[in-house]
């Protein structure tokens, strides 16, 4: 009679990592064990592959007719017998034969035992020493000299087989990604498949059966727009916790890697995630042309993602080959942190009370020697006021002007700056290979002799390649930035008025990459003039007067 072993205790599923213990118990005083695998487990699916029962099923009756008492069953289910991966149940069945608990172990075929090929499985045989494995269906007996030679065949056909099924499946899988259909199982909160395996947002409730609430795709958007007012990570989690809406999966909480996961997920633009995409500092998957692919409709902009994405890594020590990232510090809260330098000593400056400071007056360590400090008011207001007026003086062909421009349309247009980019560099590679070829015939000498007759039409091929890239990048226009608010002065300050102090640090660093603060030569109660701060310029180059030495550390 079988005796099921809890299913709690069961070991086989090495997905889960756990220790192996039989399947079934058969008899503890039995001399033959069963090993039966399944490569995929199914559910409430037709499966070519015998069933696991099936195959205990026919080790049993095997055993009987020759004189054996089965033991112990030991399965792997869903587990591949081709890859590197953990495989409990076959493991404790070698180990069983090995050190001699049992006479024989049955498999029903060879390529349910392994499909490493003829090597993994003599490697084994030879290391029986009087035991024996036997193949059931295939009838092969590892202690029959005559079979060994049909055993290796077999072992060597079940890996052919296994790697023409992989190379198979790896290019439906590939030719499916480029084709923009969605494959993974799990699809990302806030979305949901359509008939034509395609994402769309998923407009049901967060919280099941509240119908007034905000849908699953709502929240993601919600996510999106507070990592973009400035919210960190830990500041997401808590409000959404606090309102009471259920995490994805199983949690009943929100964290920080849901959030962080959500952020980065390119599904969420519309585009087809590649492989490991969390790990990859670039998330999405590109054809052999480079392009990246379309899943769906996007639930937020690209924007929105790529500046979730930077103030995130603005935020986060990045190391390791795989972009691991750790904890670093909070979003800047203040206006100027990390545009303000002291002319001292060259550090960033930082807030301290009602004022930015050198840090050498609150940290210590190298003595500046002219440590600068400034009323956080004046500071904000002289910034605030050269950055209006300088752009608001700026003709439209200044260098600063288009430089905004460019920063303004990386910022709110990233796919289209990407788009030409991308252009670009497929032109710059066609070009590259046509010299290198030209280079070859011409300076290398590599086309002489019979190789000769094949220069010809490598040098048609290139030259066709260059001109299909340089028609695709011209055909893709010029992205345009309206900035023409910023050019006028009660409009910037109007919208500088709502705006929030995320959206304000934004807008400065479209037009400044610094500012220097020089530390007052007065002494006593002293006015706070705007000539002490010196202003660089994105765009402009920067020549300093003697005048200016003294501002620069």
């Amino acid at each position: 009679m079988l005796t099921a072993v809890p299913e709690t205790s069961t070991g086989s599923d090495a997905r889960m990592g756990r220790v192996a213990v039989p399947y079934k118990i058969i008899n503890l005083d039995g001399d033959l064990d069963i090993y039966a695998r399944k490569s995929v487990s199914r559910k409430s699916r037709q499966d070519r592959e015998l069933s696991v029962n099936q195959q205990i099923s026919d080790g049993i009756r095997w055993a009987k007719l020759n004189g054996y008492k089965p033991r112990f069953v030991w399965v792997d289910n869903g587990v591949s017998g081709s890859k590197d991966v953990q495989r409990p149940g076959y493991d404790a069945g070698i180990r069983a034969l090995d050190l001699g608990e049992i006479k024989c172990l049955w498999c029903y075929k060879l390529d349910r035992f392994s499909r490493k090929g003829a090597l993994a499985v003599l490697t084994i045989m030879d290391a029986l020493e009087g035991k024996r494995i036997f193949f059931g269906a295939d009838n092969l007996d590892t202690s029959n000299r005559n079979d060994r030679r049909m055993i290796m065949w077999r072992a060597e056909d079940a890996k052919e087989f296994s790697d023409q099924l992989s190379d198979r499946v790896a290019d439906a899988w590939r030719h499916s990604k480029e084709e923009g259909i969605w494959l993974a199982k799990k699809v990302p909160y806030g979305l949901k498949k359509t008939k034509k395996r395609k994402l769309k947002a998923d407009d049901s409730p967060a919280s099941p059966g509240d119908l007034n609430g905000p849908t699953k795709a709502e929240v993601v958007q919600r996510i999106y727009q507070e990592a973009d007012d400035g919210a960190t990570g830990p500041t997401i989690v808590e409000r959404l916790n606090a309102d009471g809406i259920p995490a994805p999966g199983r949690s009943a909480r929100w964290t920080c890697i849901h959030v962080y996961r959500i952020l980065q997920n390119p599904s969420y633009i519309g585009l087809q995630p590649a492989s490991g995409w969390y790990n990859r500092k670039d998330p999405c998957y590109r054809n052999d042309e480079g392009r990246r692919v379309r899943i769906g409709k996007p639930l937020v902009s690209e924007a929105q993602q790529l500046r979730a994405r930077d103030k995130r890594m603005a935020r986060t020590k990045v190391f390791g080959p795989n972009l691991r990232t750790q904890g670093d510090r909070s979003a800047p809260k203040h206006l100027l942190t990390g545009l303000l330098h002291c002319a001292g000593c060259g550090r960033l400056m930082t807030k301290s009370g009602r004022s930015y400071q050198c840090p050498h007056k609150i940290r210590a360590g190298k003595p500046c020697p002219s440590p600068a400090s400034m009323v956080t008011e004046y500071a904000e207001h002289f910034v605030f006021q050269a950055f209006r007026n300088r752009l608001a003086a700026s003709d439209p062909g200044d260098p600063l002007i288009q430089a905004v421009a460019s920063r303004w349309l990386s910022s709110e247009r990233p796919d289209k700056v990407n788009t030409r980019k991308e252009a670009e560099v497929r032109l710059s590679n066609a070009k590259a290979e046509l010299q290198d070829l030209l280079d070859a015939k011409f300076k290398r000498k590599e086309f002489e002799g019979p190789s000769g007759e094949f220069f010809p039409k490598l040098k048609r091929d290139a030259e066709k390649a260059v001109k299909a890239a340089q028609k695709a990048y011209d055909e893709i226009p010029e992205g345009s930035a309206d900035i023409g608010f910023l050019l006028d002065a009660e409009l910037v300050r109007e919208a500088w008025e709502k705006e929030t102090v995320e959206k304000r640090r934004v807008l400065l660093r479209l037009a400044l990459d610094g500012v220097c603060i020089r530390k007052t030569y007065a002494t006593g109660r002293t006015a706070v003039t705007p000539d002490r701060l010196h202003y660089a310029w994105t765009g402009v180059e920067r020549v300093l007067v003697p005048s200016d030495m003294d501002l620069v550390a």
